[in-house]
């Protein structure tokens, strides 16, 4: 059992209390977390996290790089795979079908920020 985080933070539950995930939620929350984290970001384990960040989606067969990057960055969570991954482009999200040996889910990550050439 975990906490349930949230964009912003950890997820309060009834009376302020955080609340918890536990089984297929926690394993898909925890697969959004390593697909988010920027690899190289902790010291502690420069290996954790996902090179997403830096792939443009216009890019030709971004589709299937980024399908490639987020499996690499699950490989060490036995049986949880990829199977499908796209962009969404009105909320600048990589989308992907997840399975586990829980069942399947969706789990989203940040693109490359699109710049419009100003700095």
């Amino acid at each position: 059992m975990d906490l349930k985080w949230e964009p912003g933070g950890v997820a309060l539950g009834p009376g302020g209390v955080p609340a918890q995930v536990e089984g297929l939620e926690e394993l898909l929350q925890n697969v959004a977390l390593r697909l988010n984290l920027y690899r190289g970001s902790l010291p502690y384990d420069p290996e954790l996290g996902s090179g997403l960040f830096q792939l443009d989606h216009r890019e030709e067969n971004s589709a299937q790089r980024a399908w490639a990057l987020a499996n690499e960055t699950l490989m060490d969570l036995p049986g949880v795979r990829v199977v499908q991954a796209s962009y969404d482009t009105e909320t600048g999200m990589w989308l992907f079908t997840v399975e586990t040996p829980l069942g399947g889910g969706q789990a989203a990550a940040r693109g490359k920020e699109e710049t419009d050439g100003a700095f």
